[in-house]
C-alpha cells in the first residue's frame, strides 16, 4: 500500500538546533505521517536507556519506525582494515535498528567506482548484513547513492546478485547526479519497494511542477506500491516545507486507493 513517511534529514535544521528527538513521533502524527525514517547520526546516543525512551515515543505515537538510515562506512573500501571497520560499525548499527524496534535498515553499496570487483564486495557484503538483519526481523534496503550504486546499471547488477535479500530505495534526488534522470528512474522505480521523494523547486519556492508531473507519472507507471519518504533539504520551515511535499503527493495516495 502506498503510504508517506518522512525522514529525519527533511528536520535536520530542526534537531541540529536543539529540538529533541523524543518529541519529533509525536509532531509527524500532527502533520498526518505515521512512518518515519531516523539517520543514524541524529541519535544523541546508542545507550540502551535511550533506545527504549524513543521506541515507547514511536509506539505513543503510532508511528513506525520504518527504516534508520545507516549513513556511513564504505563496504567496497579497498583498504580491508578501514572496510573491516566500517563493517563492524555498520552491523552495530544494525543491531540498534533492531532494539529500536525498526522495520529495515538502509545500507549504502559503497563509495568506489562501479568496477566488477566492486560490483561483486557490495553485493557480497549486503548479502552478509541482510543475513544479519533478517536475524533481527529487520528488512534490509540499498539505494541510488555514492558511487558504486549511482548509475542504474551497477545498483541493479548488485541487487541481481544480492537474490531477494536486499530491496531497493529509489531516490529522486540522487538520480539527478545521473545523466538523464528520468531514464534512471524508470529502470529502478519497478525494482523499488520504496522512494526517497525529492522535489525540485521553482526560485519563488513552488514545486517545479513540470518535474513533480513526470515523476508522479513514472511511478504510476512502476505500479509502485509501497512508502514514499519525503526528503525536504532546506533548514528552515522544515515543516510548511514537508507539508508542502505531503500535499503535492496527495494524487498518488489518491490513485493508489482508487485503482
Amino acid at each position: 500500500m502506498r503510504r508517506l513517511a518522512i525522514s529525519t534529514w527533511s528536520l535536520d535544521g530542526l534537531l541540529q538546533s536543539g529540538a529533541p528527538l523524543l518529541d519529533i513521533p509525536e509532531q509527524l502524527t500532527r502533520h498526518g505521517i505515521s512512518a518515519l525514517e531516523l539517520c543514524h547520526f541524529h541519535l544523541p546516543t546508542t545507550e540502551p536507556g535511550y533506545l527504549d525512551a524513543l521506541r515507547a515515543a514511536l509506539r505513543s505515537a503510532e508511528v513506525e519506525l520504518y527504516r534508520l538510515l545507516i549513513d556511513t562506512g564504505d563496504i567496497t573500501a579497498p583498504d580491508p582494515s578501514r572496510r573491516a571497520a566500517d563493517i563492524q560499525m555498520i552491523e552495530s548499527w544494525i543491531d540498534s535498528a533492531a532494539a529500536l524496534g525498526a522495520s529495515g535498515v538502509r545500507i549504502a553499496a559503497g563509495r568506489q567506482p562501479p568496477t566488477p570487483d566492486a560490483i561483486e564486495q557490495s553485493a557480497q557484503q549486503l548479502r552478509a548484513f541482510a543475513q544479519r538483519a533478517a536475524g533481527h526481523g529487520l528488512r534490509t534496503h540499498t539505494e541510488n547513492w555514492h558511487a558504486t550504486a549511482q548509475e542504474p546499471a551497477a545498483l541493479l547488477a548488485i541487487l541481481d546478485r544480492c537474490q531477494s535479500q536486499v530491496e531497493l530505495c529509489a531516490d529522486t534526488g540522487n538520480a539527478e547526479a545521473t545523466a538523464d534522470k528520468y531514464a534512471t528512474l524508470a529502470r529502478l522505480l519497478p525494482r523499488a519497494s520504496s522512494i526517497h521523494f525529492k522535489a525540485r523547486y521553482a526560485p519563488d519556492g513552488s514545486i517545479a511542477a513540470d518535474d513533480l508531473q513526470r515523476c508522479l507519472e513514472l511511478i504510476e507507471q512502476a505500479q509502485f506500491d509501497g512508502v514514499i519518504t519525503l526528503i525536504y533539504e532546506s533548514k528552515q520551515n522544515e515543516w510548511a516545507g514537508v507539508d508542502q511535499l505531503r500535499d503535492a503527493l496527495q494524487p498518488l495516495l489518491y490513485s493508489a486507493v482508487h485503482h
